[in-house]
């Protein structure tokens, strides 16, 4: 079954004409198969960490607890994808691994027992992101420019581009 299953991953990197390397297999749930999507690999976004604990300082994102930045702690924080890859159903075109979509997590709420994993965080968290967003841009944060071009150059296309992503996310993600 295993080589079976290998098999089809290599013949649809193949029918998509993708260069192995490209080739993002994904567990899709509701079938229990893996499905290789024809897609861009997850990109690491671990260097994020530092300017994103400029607005959190040091507490994480969901639960407030005490996080670091500072390798090998045994606080680490994790950087989250608050839409999470799925999103990417839904639209293509959402910056997944842009900095308006990333924040900092503690292990636990990020993928311990009862982490927010591919889930998506409540409506209440989406008005955090977004007050965190608008902080970032007002106070002309290093990384005001990169939101407002992820996000939208007005503070209502900048809700409203954080709203359609959530109401598309509810669509393929189960909410936390």
């Amino acid at each position: 079954q295993e080589i079976e299953a290998r098999w089809r991953l290599v013949e649809s990197a193949w029918e998509n004409s993708l260069p192995r390397n490209l080739m993002l297999v994904e567990y899709e749930e509701k079938n229990r198969n893996l499905i290789g999507v024809n897609s861009f690999r997850r990109t690491t976004v671990t260097s994020a960490r530092p300017a994103l604990n400029g607005y959190q300082k040091g507490r994480c994102f969901y639960c407030f607890r005490e996080i670091s930045t500072v390798y090998g702690s045994d606080k680490m924080a994790d950087v989250d994808h608050f839409f999470p890859h799925m999103l990417k159903q839904c639209d293509i075109n959402k910056p997944i691994d842009g900095v308006a979509n990333l924040v900092l997590a503690c292990q636990e709420c990020n993928r311990g027992a009862n982490g927010k994993f591919d889930r998506l965080p409540s409506i209440a968290l989406l008005e955090r992101l977004f007050n965190r967003n608008e902080y970032l841009i007002n106070s002309h944060h290093p990384l005001r420019e990169t939101l407002i071009a992820q996000t939208g150059s007005t503070t209502q296309k900048r809700q409203s581009y954080l709203q359609e992503a959530y109401n598309c996310s509810t669509l393929f993600v189960g909410a936390s």
